[in-house]
């Protein structure tokens, strides 16, 4: 009897602890609806969602010397506005002079920062929006030179998390693996590392892929986890769910904000 109980033994999963689950945080949740205000969300109407999920939410202002968020006396609001909630305060900054704007003091209120490159300026300084339809590029190529040397630059600044990670604008959305070579992924994945920046895994645009995942979390990268959706959807982190399990991810691989919530 012993014999075989050995026998089975060898067969069966190790009996070792058994990994801990996957955090279900969602870091990039956004409370107000811009195209209609009327159904932007209150916290504590965001904390009601949170709960009946059962996802830990972060929730993000966005902005810097513009946007909702655009002085020390806006910043100070949405602080406010979140006391008492059990979710994280962050925030979502654009462009690179947002520390003239906002006193370090302030910032250091926040849980983390997160910024992305999808607001960038063309070869003729225009400012392109990414995500909007229609952007396109004669060169494909040429852009994502010009793009890779802009998200090193966003990864570059003091933030935690790079949102959006590895988004390509819709008419390059086909190409990805083709664009996204492995020489532009060390890249940014490097720096990434070296400013201790978390790479988020987005469920509204799915990125980045889990070919990427895998490169960066073997490189010693570290993620978190993001559903970037206003007001209707947020919480809903299916796809980094998914893509984090088949990248082989961890716990231990997910950023998870500092302060304990109640």
């Amino acid at each position: 009897m012993r014999a075989l109980w050995l026998a089975l033994a060898l067969l069966l999963p190790s009996a070792s602890p058994a990994q801990p689950l996957l955090p279900r945080i969602d870091l990039h949740v956004h409370i107000e609806n811009d195209e209609n205000p009327t159904e932007s969300l209150k916290p504590a109407e965001a904390t009601v969602i949170s709960q009946r999920l059962g996802v830990r939410f972060g929730v993000l202002a966005e902005g810097g010397c513009r946007g909702d968020i655009h002085d020390n006396a806006s910043l100070e609001a949405f602080l406010d506005s979140m006391k008492g909630q059990p979710m994280w305060a962050g925030l979502q900054v654009y462009g690179f002079d947002w520390q003239k704007c906002l006193s370090s003091k302030n910032l250091a209120r926040l849980d983390y920062i997160s910024a992305d490159a999808l607001i960038m300026p063309n070869v003729d300084g225009k400012i392109i929006m990414l995500w909007l339809p229609g952007v396109h590029f004669d060169d494909p190529e040429a852009f994502m030179d010009r793009y890779v040397d802009y998200n090193v630059r966003v990864l570059s600044q003091p933030i935690q998390v790079w949102a959006n990670a590895t988004y390509l604008p819709e008419s390059l959305h086909s190409r990805y693996v083709e664009l996204w070579t492995p020489e532009r992924m060390d890249r940014v994945i490097q720096t990434a590392i070296r400013n201790h920046v978390v790479i988020e895994i987005n469920g509204h645009f799915q990125v980045p892929s889990v070919a990427f995942l895998r490169r960066a979390k073997a490189a010693g990268a570290k993620f978190t986890l993001g559903s970037n959706q206003h007001v209707h959807g947020i919480g809903v982190i299916d796809y980094p769910l998914q893509a984090a399990r088949e990248a082989g991810l961890t716990a231990d691989d997910i950023f998870v904000p500092n302060r304990r919530l109640e």
